[in-house]
């Protein structure tokens, strides 16, 4: 795992902000206080589908997508090794969001 810094995720997020916007993905970035494993995390909803995305300043990340009419979450879990990790994780959540049930 790596020590991230959580700009690169607000980054990341950012550059992701013009394709889900395409996609109708309303979404919000939050970048919690300052402790000894700080968290950011990207919510996301687009009609029936919800997803977060948080990442720790340790480099552990949790994925959670759910649907509002059937209830169902999905969950995953990442150990970053890199920064360029963070695109893969967004890259997840960005094919649940749009997933065509």
């Amino acid at each position: 795992m790596i020590e991230l810094d959580l700009t690169q995720f607000a980054a990341a997020v950012c550059a992701y902000a013009p394709q889900w916007e395409r996609a109708a993905i309303r979404w919000q970035l939050t970048i919690g206080p300052e402790r000894d494993k700080t968290a950011a995390c990207v919510d996301c909803e687009t009609g029936d589908l919800a997803g977060q995305l948080i990442v720790w300043t340790s480099g552990e990340a949790e994925l959670m997508t759910g649907s509002f009419s059937t209830g169902l979450i999905d969950q995953a879990h990442y150990d970053l090794t890199s920064p360029q990790d963070l695109s893969t994780c967004l890259d997840d959540l960005t094919q649940r969001l749009t997933e065509q049930t």
